[in-house]
């Protein structure tokens, strides 16, 4: 009696969990919506984008101000020291006061108050004006380096995530129509079941995968959020706004890196990385710090004119100096060292940052290679074949012509085989990306 009742309580609990199960499943396969109340959807090809993404990122637009800015500091640089007004009166003449004759306070016009007028203008020499200038305008090239690296970096952030998303849209499609296949299926035998036609185990067989397949489809839609959130953000578009990649076959055969030399990547990527262009004008900047520094060692000279009326060499006293500091004690000795050092550590900056460059391109390069080979190894008939074919076994299954096991076994592989051959395509499409994104440049821009 103890053994007949320890096996009803399991069985009772089984039994209501399927039937849990079957009224649930309808909301389990009904999956969650690509973005939650969205309020457009836009088609965009590649091209599209990056015009969409060129005339309206804001990234963009900061790292523009950024040159402008530069700009900015080069009319400063071309512009001359102010002269210097220096005025001197006397405010209170005691004599005048005592005599009571006069006024005592401001007797500017009175013959018996001083006032002293000088102006005095700086004089830069040894070219210190025009260093300062190629100083700035070196600056502006470092900005317009920075500028182009932001484009680089943020177009490779378009054009990955632009392929990530197609390619978890085009899954996403294989999981619907699976999980639509399977979920008619699963009906069907759940009716079957009921009528005692069906064994409980293939009907608990069914329902489990399909839910494996919701569950897996769940977390692909988590990615796909993460691919249209971050597309917004490099378009500048409405967040809720769902973006439908186009892509043509045509388009993804014709990137082919078989034409492609290391050497002369090498050669493409000191032309068109400006983060490494950046290093070299960031080393002749230090070189025109350096001379600048040994200019500034030479003193400048000072020119003055002075109007002294009721001084005490004669009532309009007008004279010109001059005043030029003498270098003995402060040469400037300590910043021209520095510039020889900064000089020095920006040399072997373009050096090393040179071989990361080489690595990175190097590095891409045999990703891409295998990638590509492996891609031209699969048969893309394999594929089309097994979807033909999976039809003819859903119909023999119904028809109870094969086991649950075998159905359920080629289900998952034909799933298995539409779902890595998509992925294969994102990986390859992705390390092309990469090694442009190494390189500089579209490699294969038509």
């Amino acid at each position: 009696m103890l053994v007949r009742q320890s096996l009803i309580y399991p069985i009772a609990f089984l039994v209501a969990m399927l039937g849990f199960q079957a009224q649930a499943q309808p909301k389990v396969t009904e999956g969650i919506p690509l973005i939650a109340a969205p309020t457009d959807t836009l088609q965009l090809t590649l091209t599209q984008a990056e015009e969409q993404f060129t005339r309206q990122n804001l990234n963009l637009m900061i790292a523009q101000l950024g040159i402008s800015e530069s700009q900015k500091q080069e009319i400063q640089a071309k512009l001359r020291p102010n002269p210097t007004i220096y005025a001197e009166i006397m405010p209170y003449n005691n004599g005048t006061a005592t005599a009571g004759k006069e006024r005592a306070i401001l007797p500017f016009r009175q013959s018996n108050s001083e006032q002293i007028v000088q102006l005095q203008q700086l004089l830069l020499l040894a070219g210190k004006r025009n260093k300062q200038l190629a100083i700035a305008q070196t600056s502006t090239e470092i900005a317009r380096d920075r500028f182009q690296d932001v484009i680089r970096t943020l177009r490779y952030d378009l054009r990955s995530t632009f392929y990530s998303l197609y390619f978890n849209q085009q899954s996403i499609s294989i999981y619907d129509e699976e999980i639509q296949t399977l979920q008619q299926t699963v009906t069907l035998y759940q009716q079957q079941y009921e009528k005692g036609n069906v064994p409980l185990k293939d009907l608990t067989r069914l329902k489990a995968y399909l839910f494996n397949l919701t569950t897996e489809k769940q977390s692909l839609i988590l990615q796909l959020a993460n691919d249209q959130a971050e597309l917004a953000v490099l378009l500048n578009m409405n967040p809720a706004t769902v973006v439908r990649p186009e892509v043509t076959t045509q388009e993804l055969e014709a990137y082919n890196p078989a034409s492609l030399t290391l050497n002369d990547l090498y050669n493409r990527a000191e032309e068109n990385r400006y983060d490494l262009k950046a290093y070299t004008d960031q080393s002749k900047l230090e070189q025109q710090n350096l001379i600048l520094q040994k200019a500034l060692a030479k003193p400048d000279l000072t020119v003055q004119a002075t109007f002294d009326r009721n001084g005490a060499f004669g009532s309009n006293y007008v004279g010109v100096g001059v005043g030029l500091p003498v270098p003995i004690f402060n040469k400037n000795q300590g910043n021209i060292e520095a510039a020889k050092i900064r000089t020095q550590a920006s040399q072997q900056g373009i050096a090393a940052y040179r071989l990361q460059v080489q690595s990175e391109v190097q590095k891409a390069y045999v990703k891409v290679l295998q990638t590509n080979q492996l891609y031209q190894q699969f048969d893309t008939r394999f594929n089309e074949d097994f979807s033909r074919l999976i039809d003819g076994v859903t119909t023999n299954y119904r028809k109870q012509n094969i086991d649950v096991v075998e159905f359920l076994d080629f289900f998952d592989s034909y799933k298995n085989s539409q779902i890595q051959y998509r992925q294969l395509q994102n990986n390859r499409m992705q390390s092309l990306e990469e090694l442009g994104y190494a390189v500089g440049t579209n490699l294969f821009s038509r």
